[in-house]
């Protein structure tokens, strides 16, 4: 096949495209003629003659994630078709977050491979440079194209995390407590929590320059705040109970303090998080 820059119908190579894409997102399986076929339509569109069509590409498959994320959010992680009051959407709502999560992050990671030419020759080439970013007055603009992974990435913080982060956020922290009171849960309850507190991380994780924002925001502050007052409670609940040697109330609550960073530590990959964390249920626990 020539590689030599022609006309385009675009429509039809990008109902073509749109089929693979669908597969490539959803994890289906795509023949590796077919996968090679694709890269060269989107080589063609970005290079056709007369005009690159590259930016209407970068449009429409925008246009396909968003719709894509809301369709999943509608269908797989808040479906209308089950019944959402506060008392049953918590742990379901958290493991089909976790679950979607799973497939569409992998999905945009092999859809970024797919479109590494239209990344590499038309996005990179007009992305702002590390030092513009962290040392100029410039910050991630809307206008600005994202490489396609980047660009699945934020679409999700946008369609999905930000539209149902409030509860998701809170059926996390209702997790977290009972694992700190040792009460019976799923046996996955860890991998799932882990999994969707990562997820605030890598959907910004492209950024130059506030990378941690949305985990800050939506997680971080309110998990800090339950930290501390947990701690503050099993601290007063030993002062009131201790029976024993002023010495041995003094290590119980320091050893459960103590402990707020390992288990952080369980939730969190990053020291800086479980240092911060255990520093607040210290100023809360020890008065």
């Amino acid at each position: 096949m020539s590689l030599k820059p022609r006309r385009v119908d675009f429509n039809q190579t990008w109902n073509d495209l749109r089929n693979t894409i669908e597969d490539v997102i959803t994890l289906g399986r795509v023949e590796r003629n077919e996968w090679n076929s694709r890269f060269v339509d989107i080589y063609t569109i970005c290079v056709a003659h007369p005009e690159p069509l590259a930016d209407k590409l970068y449009a429409v498959t925008k246009s396909f994630l968003e719709e894509h994320v809301k369709n999943l959010l509608n269908t797989k992680v808040t479906p209308s078709s089950l019944c959402t009051t506060e008392s049953n959407l918590g742990n379901d709502l958290l493991h089909r977050y976790h679950e979607v999560w799973l497939e569409y992050s992998k999905g945009v990671e092999y859809l970024n491979y797919l479109y590494l030419y239209l990344n590499q020759q038309h996005i990179k080439k007009q992305k702002l440079s590390e030092v513009e970013v962290v040392y100029g007055c410039i910050t991630h603009d809307v206008h600005e194209q994202l490489e396609i992974g980047e660009l699945g990435l934020d679409i999700w913080r946008q369609h999905m995390v930000e539209i149902i982060s409030e509860t998701l956020v809170k059926q996390l922290l209702e997790g977290i407590q009972k694992d700190r009171l040792q009460e019976s849960q799923p046996t996955d309850i860890a991998r799932t929590i882990k999994g969707a507190i990562q997820s605030f991380v890598c959907v910004e994780e492209y950024k130059k320059k506030d990378a941690l924002q949305l985990y800050q925001a939506i997680f971080e502050v309110p998990l800090l705040k339950d930290s501390g007052e947990f701690y503050k409670h099993e601290a007063n609940r030993l002062l009131q109970g201790i029976r024993c040697h002023v010495l041995d109330h003094a290590r119980a609550p320091a050893s459960q303090i103590n402990g707020a960073g390992s288990f952080g530590a369980h939730y969190h990959q990053n020291k800086l998080k479980e240092l911060q964390l255990e520093k607040q249920c210290s100023s809360e626990g020890v008065k």
